[in-house]
């Protein structure tokens, strides 16, 4: 027993220095590295190689091994990890009810406008620009911005009503 210790802690001292910079270069970290090659040396102690006379190819295979099973599982978690970012957050009961409320409150106060704002509100909201808008309302482009600046507060007033479209305009003033 006392000879096998002392082979493994020479072996221990030739070795271990090449054996961490493999996995190392396996893994890209040297004290990940070093873990590794330490439980490969636990290894050869608690459950030896059947032929003694290759022991040296053992430790290396070992360590290839598991520091190739460390890349597995980083690669593994790293792609269970971004699943779980992206899930879509569902929405509860509550915030679905708001949304539709909101939704069904923007379609009313829409309705309050004359057309030629509802108009230009939606053809905005759908990406039109500027130059589009003013052919499809048949006016200057140069007066798209003043009708859409107008035609949103008229829809602010309609959403908040008179008293809270105030405190919105001193807000942002």
């Amino acid at each position: 027993m006392a000879d096998m210790e002392t082979a493994i802690q020479r072996l221990y001292e030739t070795e271990f220095a090449g054996l961490v910079r493999h996995a190392s270069y396996i893994v890209g970290s040297r004290e990940i590295a070093e873990e590794l090659v330490q439980e490969a040396f636990i290894r050869l102690m608690t459950k030896p190689p059947r032929e003694q006379d290759r022991v040296g190819a053992w430790l290396r295979t070992v360590v290839n091994n598991l520091a190739l099973d460390h890349v597995r599982r980083a690669k593994v978690e790293e792609r269970v990890t971004e699943r779980i970012s992206t899930v879509e957050r569902v929405q509860t009961v509550e915030e679905l009810t708001m949304t539709e409320f909101d939704r069904a409150r923007v379609q009313d106060s829409l309705k309050a406008l004359n057309g030629r704002d509802q108009k230009a509100l939606l053809l905005r909201h759908s990406g039109y620009s500027y130059k589009e808008i003013a052919e499809k309302l048949d006016c200057p482009t140069e007066q798209v911005g003043v009708i859409l600046i107008r035609a949103l507060k008229k829809l602010k007033t309609a959403y908040f009503g008179e008293a809270e479209s105030s405190r919105v305009r001193e807000v942002q003033a």
